[in-house]
């Protein structure tokens, strides 16, 4: 598994997307996926492949998908098998990672980057979840964030990282 990002390296930007996906139980949706409580989840309610897609206003850079799992609770409802997607269009979705997990307990990390190591631009990010712990159909997962590199702009603190550097970026 790739390290997972700090919060100097990225951003979360999930609340820029509007999400959707391919089913839910009542009171298991995106609410419950994105509230940052671990005790709530969303759960598919339908056959496999059960998905999660984002879609953005504008094209976004995208680096990480966090996922939270929890085996030791939720069993054969959590994502053995998945997918990630991204393009443009629905019709143009490329694959950028896929990833097996082995009883996944906590967050997991997955790396959006593209073989240059830059992050991915898209207009739409896909999630496929393929199969689960025991043959089970319906899925849990627990949070989702999706993290874009963070921006140095202009007016950011300058990026030194000597102390005498920094001493003189400031004017008096």
């Amino acid at each position: 598994m790739p390290e997972p990002p700090t919060l100097n390296q990225c951003v979360e930007v999930g609340d820029n997307a509007q999400w959707v996906l391919s089913s839910a139980r009542m009171d298991s949706g995106v609410t419950q996926l994105r509230d940052s409580n671990f005790e709530t989840y969303w759960q598919s309610d339908g056959v496999q492949p059960h998905t999660i897609t984002l879609y953005f206003s504008t094209v976004t850079e995208l680096k990480w998908l966090a996922l939270y799992l929890d085996y030791e609770h939720d069993e054969s409802y959590t994502p053995q098998r998945v997918t990630v997607h991204a393009g443009t269009t629905l019709a143009s979705l490329n694959l950028v990672t896929r990833q097996e997990f082995s009883e996944p307990q906590g967050w997991v990390y997955l790396d959006l980057a593209d073989a240059t190591r830059h992050p991915i631009r898209a207009f739409i990010l896909q999630l496929t979840i393929h199969s689960n712990f025991h043959y089970g159909k319906d899925c849990h997962i627990r949070q989702m964030k999706v993290y874009s590199p963070r921006k140095v702009l202009f007016l950011d603190k300058m990026p030194y990282t000597s102390l005498q550097f920094n001493m003189g970026s400031h004017i008096r």
